[in-house]
């Protein structure tokens, strides 16, 4: 029998709660960091334009200089643009193989890195020891697309594609272990950016135990205890809710986490709306078997005689929810637990949470069909109490309704 489950108490904003994030991620005032950890997911996180770069360790520049090819080992540069490009000039220049100097820049007004030299080189981006669409090369934080060819000699050499960055990354510190069930994402991205390809996009969480930087998601990549990738983006746009959960559902407990949306493309629009480490609340004994007016609703006015140009609104899902006769016991851990949360908060809700965790249903599918999705509570009701004691049972109805 598939268990409803609700999600609630976010810890990345609990009082106890400490966030660190690069200094290129500062944005604007009026899309602060601060926003993602917002309830409502309008209010976006906006990636700076330009905005974060993060290399990972073991990266290599594969360069032929006209006798052979040299492959310069790069750091694990972050930083802002100028920074990346700094760090990377700096170690092509240190390297006992290249007999060039070598100048690395970025144009703010194009987008776009260039790398010269005092002489003629060509980049091995297909033929090199490091290259081709999975070799461990920066083509994809420099501008050159997954699986690049080989540039021509000369003595210049400018990216075909515009970055604005490569990351959003922010690191958060419990205090102490706490029991996360599951992690809500809203992203936002310009028109055409596709979050789902995993060539042009990896969106991650990480826990740890101890505190593994608040820099550079390749070391929480290479030894945090648990990570987690987060499920595709669905498929209608009305509800785009992603989630991240541990094996089989499982709670996981550790004082330290850290969430990463990479993405290789040539928009400058990357943002987060919600960003959410929740406690679950379910019944095993008990289900949700009937969703009466559960359904999309469309607030917006009908086109008609004086209203020819009506105003369009957010199609939204409403989920009715009416649980009939669960224990007493049971329905004042889970549904009333959840009341007390209040109305000027939101939830995850999911109707079937262990047929998503087992693999019976995606949470693509579900949030398709609106059985999963980022809500808030609009309506409550305790019906009819039966029974005495312990033994009692509670009947009552609960609305959920979908903030976007």
């Amino acid at each position: 029998m598939p268990h409803t489950a609700f999600f609630a108490q976010d810890r990345f904003t609990h009082k106890d709660t400490s966030v660190n994030f690069p200094e290129a991620l500062v944005s604007s005032p009026d899309s602060p960091y601060k926003n993602a950890l917002d309830d409502r997911p309008r209010l976006v996180w906006q990636a700076p334009t330009p905005g974060y770069w993060a290399l990972p360790t073991g990266y290599y520049l594969d360069l032929n200089e006209g006798s052979g090819e040299i492959s310069v080992l790069l750091p694990p540069a972050t930083g802002s643009a100028s920074d990346f490009a700094a760090s990377i000039q700096a170690y092509l220049n240190a390297s006992s193989s290249t007999t060039r100097t070598y100048t690395v820049s970025y144009d703010t007004v194009n987008a776009k890195f260039t790398i010269s030299a005092t002489g003629t080189f060509s980049i091995l981006w297909s033929s090199g020891t490091h290259g081709g669409s999975s070799g461990a090369n920066p083509r994809q934080w420099l501008g050159y697309g997954v699986n690049p060819s080989d540039t021509s000699s000369a003595t210049s050499h400018t990216a075909p594609e515009k970055r604005y960055g490569t990351e959003l990354w922010i690191t958060f510190d419990f205090g102490s272990a706490k029991t996360v069930d599951a992690l809500a994402l809203v992203l936002e991205a310009g028109d055409g950016v596709d979050i789902n390809s995993s060539s042009y996009s990896s969106v991650r969480a990480y826990a740890n135990a101890t505190d593994l930087g608040s820099l550079n998601r390749t070391y929480w990549e290479a030894s945090a205890a648990k990570k987690l990738t987060f499920t595709p983006v669905p498929t209608e746009a009305e509800n785009t809710i992603q989630v991240a959960y541990d094996t089989n559902g499982a709670a996981m407990s550790y004082r330290y986490w850290a969430f990463s949306y990479r993405f290789f493309d040539e928009d400058p629009y990357h943002a987060v709306g919600i960003l959410k480490a929740l406690k679950k609340y379910t019944s095993t004994e008990r289900q949700i078997t009937e969703l009466s007016g559960h359904g999309l609703v469309d607030p917006t006015q009908a086109l008609q005689v004086g209203n020819y140009y009506p105003a369009q609104d957010l199609l939204h899902w409403v989920a009715p929810l009416n649980f009939n006769a669960w224990e007493a016991a049971t329905y004042r851990d889970t549904v009333q637990r959840v009341v007390r949360e209040g109305r000027s908060k939101g939830l995850l809700w999911a109707l079937r949470w262990d047929k998503i965790t087992d693999g019976t249903y995606t949470a693509q599918s579900e949030a398709d069909n609106g059985f999963l999705l980022w809500g808030a509570i609009t309506g409550y009701g305790q019906g009819t109490y039966s029974g005495a004691g312990s033994t009692g049972f509670i009947s009552g109805e609960l609305t959920i309704q979908q903030v976007r």
